[in-house]
């Protein structure tokens, strides 16, 4: 059986918000040397960004 996680639907102001704050973190994670955990936020952002292209 399996489990899926069920979040909200985020608006379009937060979506954009949130891949905004992402970013910021991703770069300074790269910044800091944490290439791993900045490769992780991309991913999450382009995840992000993708979904907003389908609602265009």
């Amino acid at each position: 059986m399996e489990h899926t996680v069920h979040r909200p639907r985020m608006s379009d102001n937060e979506l954009r918000k949130a891949i905004g704050t992402l970013q910021q973190r991703a770069d300074d994670a790269r910044k800091q040397g944490a290439d791993d955990d900045a490769a992780r936020i991309e991913r999450t952002v382009a995840d992000y960004r993708d979904e907003m292209s389908q609602r265009l």
